[in-house]
This record gives C-alpha cells, structure tokens and sequence, in this order.
C-alpha cells in the first residue's frame, strides 16, 4: 500500500515493525534479499519508478506459522532499502534462531553474498532458502554453496512448519538438527546435504483448499514503501494481492507453466479486500495472479460479489486473451476494473508456437478481438511483448512491434526473451535448440538482458538496438502521445507521466547499452555498476 501523504517512517522503526516475537522469541526471520531498481532492470537511468511488490509469498507463510505459534520477523530489503549492515544488525538484536531467504534468479547472487555473512557473523544460525529460484532448480544453490543448510521448494508454508518443529525438538541446536538425516530424509519439499552429496526429498503435495491460509502477514511490512510503477495505478493508498496459485497454461519461458491452477475463493477474496479497505484505507486493488480470469465461473462469482459490496475500490489484473468473453468484460467493468494486462508476447503465428503462447492466446486475430473488446468495454489495456524469441529474426522481432502498434493499448512492455533456469526453454536452449545462452550469471536474468541469443541474431548489441526501436516506434507516436495528453485529469496523473517518460527515455528508448556491455556502435560503456546488494516478488 502506498500514500502520499503520510510520512514514512524511519528504517529502525520499519524494522522494529517487521517482527512478531512468541513467548519473547523470533523463530524464524524471512529475508527477501536487497536488490537495487538497476540491477532489476538491468539499467542505471531510469529514475525513481517505484515498483517494488510486497514479498507476499514469505508474507503467507509468516502469517501461517504465526497462527501455528511461532515467533515471526519479514524483512523486505527492496523496499526497506536496507543494507547487508543493516540486515546484521537486526539478526544481531533480535536474534532469530531460523533465518529463511527469499530469492529470484536474479536476486541469487545477492542471496549468496548475504548468506555467506549471516554464516560467517552467525554460525550457529539455520540458514534456509526458499523463493522461485529454489523452486525452479532445487539443487543448484546446494550443489555450489555451502552458505545455505537446506533449500526449500515448492508451497512453503506447511514445510516451514514442521521444519521449525523438528529444530525445535532439537532445542534449536543446529548441528543436532542437521545430522538427523533420517527426520530431513522424511521431510517433503526439502534439499540437503549428506556425506557432501546433494538429498533432495519427494515434492510437497500442494495446498488445495487456499482458504485454509490465514491473510498474508501484511502489518510486518513497510506498507508506506510500496510506490507503484507510473502506469500501473489510478488511486493511492493501492494494495496489491494473489488469490491465485499456480496457471493452467504452459508457456515454455514461464516458471508457473505444467502447474495446477487453484483460487481463493470469491467470498474469501471480498472479505481480504473489507480489511484493505477498512485497515489501510485502500482505494486500488492490483491483483498479481499471472491470469487471474482463467476459470469463467470463479469470475462471474468474484464480480457479482464486488459489485454488491460496494466498496469504492477500483482494481486491474492479468489476464490471458482465450479466457476473455464480452460478458466477462462487462462484468468487470462494472465492479471497478480500470485495467487488464495481457501477456500478448507476439501475434507471429510460428514464434507463439515456439514458446507456446498459442495455448492461451490461439491467434493473432483473437488477440485483435480481445483487445478491442475490453477497449468497448472501457478497460484501459497494456500489453507484454517480447523480442529475441526462439526462431526470430530481426525482421520477425519488426512483426510483433508492427502487431503491437496495431492493437494500440494504452500501455506496451517490450521485454528480452530471458529463458530462466527450471522453464522448458531454458532446458530446449541447454540441449542446443534456439540458440545459445551468453551468461549463466543469474544477476542478469531478469528479462532486460540478452542472456540468450536466437540463431537468427548476429549479436546481443542486435537484440538490445531491437528493442529500443520497439520502445521509440510504440511510445513515440504522435497518437499515442495526443491520447495520453488529452487523458490527463488530475496533477497525480502528470506525475506518473513524467516518472513514466524519464524512465522511458532514458532506460528504454535511447538510452546507453547496459553498463557491463561494450558495444560495436561506438558508444562508450558506463562506469561499472555497484556490486550487488525488485523486483516482482508475489
């Protein structure tokens, strides 16, 4: 959540906020690690953008083993802004006896070279991680660091649990805990190791009732900190949610693909949103599900129930085009929706076959349809779109920037195809289909780097001069730049554009190469980045 008008407080009081302690104790302190908006973007001249998401994933599970008894601490380091000093100084006074990490494949790095303090500070602390990296490859950070003691994978909220239990029966004494092979051979959704070799337990059933969770853990976070991007909000104080797990699609780049879709239910949904409101005064919901309107029925169900409460909130979502009706979209519309992201990717019939896209968009002409659907309907629109995908060329890549000026939504995302570790594309590239990765620096991996490189292009310099003309072709055309002059309504909105447009120009349209890049169009490389020290955590 965010307002302007509040003051936010000071770091040492957001801190103080983030920990629950039971009977005196903090059992666990769950870490989403500091990344900076450069390395999430992979540019240094975007400007202050905001965008940082509440870490809802550790969010959930401290909420849960609050309810289970334990003492509980969140420290959302992005969004604090807090440093590795920082982050030792609150392990140092509150003095947890489990310490779990949070990670993104990006964010691995910085992940490590904090472990490897909180080891060398603290040795006698449990070291956990967790976070979409651990669950897409299990086994990389125990095979290659010796920082961590165990990795979790999978939904992390029951397996938390029974770990802090068995460490518990252990009387917190990790070396103890750590040599009962046969308690960690028993223990679903866990990686360790033994005797130097890598143990990974069978997978954790999945949690299939989602509304046996408790709420998200969201009074431990620095709620004043959560500014969002320019043109992802209409109102503040915004909130945002998932009341979604897993995606019945099977996009080849996406880690949620081959996963089983489950919701919240549409009662449970409303009753979250009550709390938002009557808690935090919040005006915008942002719902972060990666397609929140696959199941027709559980819409229907979510709008009538919104519309009937009346709560003067406004929200937006991600959605995919063959789950869109016209029926749909009206019901939307009339219980507060404002904004619909599709993940358009590209209307090339043989690249969306490539990366699978076909199964949930089927075509370019249904996209076309949906698109102008929702426009009918008075939703405003923003589209993903990738460029460098498996068998494009340049003149390809010039398709889908044709495609998206076609459609015209009221915002478009070109993003660098990034085949992140654990996706059926990135296992395709590894067996030599596609092309090459250039790095397996996962620091890069987060969608604005050219990580991997299509047959089909001669160089990355190809690919990041590709998607700059696909920011300059969409953004600076004098349509798009009369609408969006003539939708101003309020100071609030000239604000967002002019955050918008310095990030714009300055990071995406025509800005210098990425810092660690020496290109071959004469430009001079910028100094090197800051060493690591955001972004999308649901």
């Amino acid at each position: 959540m965010f307002t302007e008008q509040k003051k936010t407080p000071a770091i040492q009081e957001l801190i103080e906020r983030a920990f629950c302690p039971a009977q005196g104790m903090t059992d666990i302190l769950l870490i989403f690690p500091p990344t900076t908006v450069a390395e999430r973007y992979g540019k240094n001249f975007i400007g202050d953008t905001g965008g940082d998401l509440p870490p809802l994933g550790i969010s959930y599970i401290a909420s849960y083993l609050r309810e289970q008894g334990f003492g509980v601490g969140i420290l959302d380091c992005p969004a604090l802004g807090a440093t590795f000093d920082e982050i030792l100084e609150a392990v140092r006074h509150k003095n947890p006896r489990c310490i779990g990490i949070s990670a993104t494949t990006f964010a691995i790095p910085t992940s490590i070279k904090l472990s490897q303090r909180i080891r060398q500070e603290f040795p006698d602390k449990v070291i956990v991680l967790g976070g979409a990296h651990a669950n897409a490859v299990p086994e990389h950070a125990m095979q290659n660091y010796d920082c961590f003691d165990l990795v979790v994978y999978g939904e992390g909220e029951i397996t938390t649990r029974i770990l802090l239990e068995e460490l518990r029966r252990k009387d917190w004494n990790r070396d103890a805990f750590l040599r009962d092979v046969g308690t960690l051979t028993s223990i679903q959704g866990i990686v360790f190791k033994q005797d130097g070799k890598i143990v990974k337990t069978v997978e954790r059933p999945i949690i299939m009732d989602l509304d046996s969770l408790p709420l998200p853990a969201r009074d431990l976070l620095p709620v004043e900190k959560y500014i969002p991007l320019p043109n992802q909000y209409k109102r503040t104080p915004i909130a945002h949610m998932v009341v979604i797990r897993g995606c019945p699609f099977v996009c080849s780049f996406c880690d949620q693909a081959y996963t089983t879709a489950r919701t919240t239910s549409p009662k449970r949904v409303i009753e979250e949103m009550e709390i938002l409101v009557q808690n935090y005064g919040v005006r915008e919901i942002s719902f972060w599900d990666d397609t929140m309107t696959y199941n027709k029925r559980w819409m229907t169900e979510f709008c009538e129930r919104l519309t009937a409460a009346k709560l003067d909130v406004i929200w937006s979502c991600y959605a995919a085009a063959r789950t869109m009706n016209k029926d749909i979209l009206k019901r939307m519309k009339e219980s507060g929706c404002w904004n619909i992201f599709y993940g358009v990717e590209t209307g090339h019939p043989e690249l969306m076959k490539n990366i699978q896209v076909d199964k949930k968009n089927v075509d370019a002409d249904l996209v076309r349809r949906v698109v102008q659907w929702t426009k009918n309907a008075g939703i405003e629109v923003r589209g993903s779109f990738m460029i460098a995908l498996p068998g494009e060329t340049p003149a390809l890549a010039q398709e889908t920037i044709r495609f998206a000026v076609e459609l015209d939504p009221d915002y478009a995302q070109f993003s660098i195809t990034t085949p992140f570790p654990g996706t059926p594309l990135y296992t395709e590239i590894k067996q030599g289909k596609w092309g090459k990765l250039t790095t397996e620096d996962f620091s890069q991996f987060q969608a604005w780097n050219v990580v991997f490189l299509p047959e089909g292009y001669k160089n990355k310099e190809e690919v990041w001069e590709m998607e700059k003309k696909a920011f300059r072709q969409f953004y600076f055309r004098p349509k798009f730049i009369l609408k969006k002059m003539l939708g101003i309504r309020s100071v609030e909105d000239i604000r967002r554009y002019i955050k918008g447009f310095v990030a714009l120009v300055y990071g995406f349209a025509f800005g210098p190469m990425p810092d660690h890049v020496r290109t071959k169009t004469g430009r001079s490389p910028q100094e090197p980045a800051q060493p690591l020290t955001p972004a999308g955590h649901a």
